[in-house]
């Protein structure tokens, strides 16, 4: 099976946390950069976030299509690389979110001019990269999920770990945030999804169809999130980015969806995420 993987990458200086005595967390001032499986999430996070205790959140994007939104890629496109440049030159930014879609061009080199040039103008910058689902999942065998879900998490032994000896002033999170689609296509396959009828809709004119939009986790062959795909990727992302206990936010709903707990979905793949970045939860209990 073609895999297609979406690694969006994450350096962390300061982990916001909400402190003991209830202060209110200080949000990043985040870039975020990457394709068409990437990009949903970003725009439910930004709605998620307002739901939290985190305040001045800000977020700002540089997208293109497939491997264009590669690290490699955005690099070479001279019009999306100095969209980027002149956000990272305000020296404002403090976190650099990117993602994955090949070794050719989201290697440790191509992950590396980014944060060398965000560094340059913050020292202080967070980095943190994510990978979505493959590509034409609806086609997916239980054994090939599973192969799936440890390719993803390998990341954090090869490119992850590379990078944070590369950069060990800075922090590099990451959130393989695919693993909760995996876990949707689990929970379908379980009976345990009420109100979703298919992980896609092979009725094409169907499923465009406004009233039955939620009945599906994707949007098309290829692999694009529903809204219950997007959400619960920005619910892991939330997590992840400023080390939020879920149990406090809001309950989050996906329309059409009433009978659906995102939180505790996001909350149960959030325990298989939290130990990837385990290496910063021993440098903050010191």
């Amino acid at each position: 099976m073609k895999l297609l993987l979406s690694l969006a990458f994450a350096l962390l200086w300061t982990l916001p946390a909400l402190a003991d005595n209830g202060v209110e967390d200080k949000g990043f001032n985040g870039l975020y950069m990457g394709h068409s499986f990437f990009r949903p999430s970003v725009e439910q996070l930004k709605k998620i976030v307002s739901d939290s205790e985190t305040k001045n959140h800000r977020q700002v994007t540089v997208f293109a299509g497939g491997a264009n939104g590669s690290p490699g890629r955005l690099w070479l496109n001279d019009k999306k690389r100095t969209e980027a440049q002149k956000h990272l030159d305000t020296k404002k930014i403090d976190l650099v979110v990117m993602t994955y879609f090949s070794p050719m061009d989201s290697s440790v080199e191509h992950y590396s001019r980014w944060i060398d040039y965000a560094i340059s103008q913050n020292p202080k910058t967070t980095f943190m990269v994510t990978i979505p689902w493959g590509p034409q999942l609806f086609k997916a065998s239980e054994m090939e999920i599973n192969v799936l879900k440890r390719l993803s998490v390998g990341f954090n032994d090869t490119i992850i770990k590379e990078l944070r000896d590369k950069y060990p002033d800075n922090r590099i999170l990451f959130c393989p945030y695919g693993l909760g689609t995996y876990e949707l296509v689990e929970r379908f396959r379980d009976g345990k999804l009420p109100g979703v009828k298919h992980i896609l809709n092979k009725n094409r004119s169907e499923r465009k169809q406004p009233k039955s939009k939620h009945e599906q986790l994707l949007k098309d062959e290829l692999g694009h999130p529903s809204e219950l795909v997007a959400k619960l990727g920005a619910l892991l992302w939330l997590q992840t980015l400023y080390d939020y206990d879920l149990a406090k936010l809001k309950p989050q709903k996906v329309s059409g969806l009433p009978e659906i707990d995102i939180n505790e979905i996001a909350a149960v793949v959030g325990k298989k995420i939290q130990p990837l970045n385990s290496v910063y939860e021993k440098e903050l209990a010191k």
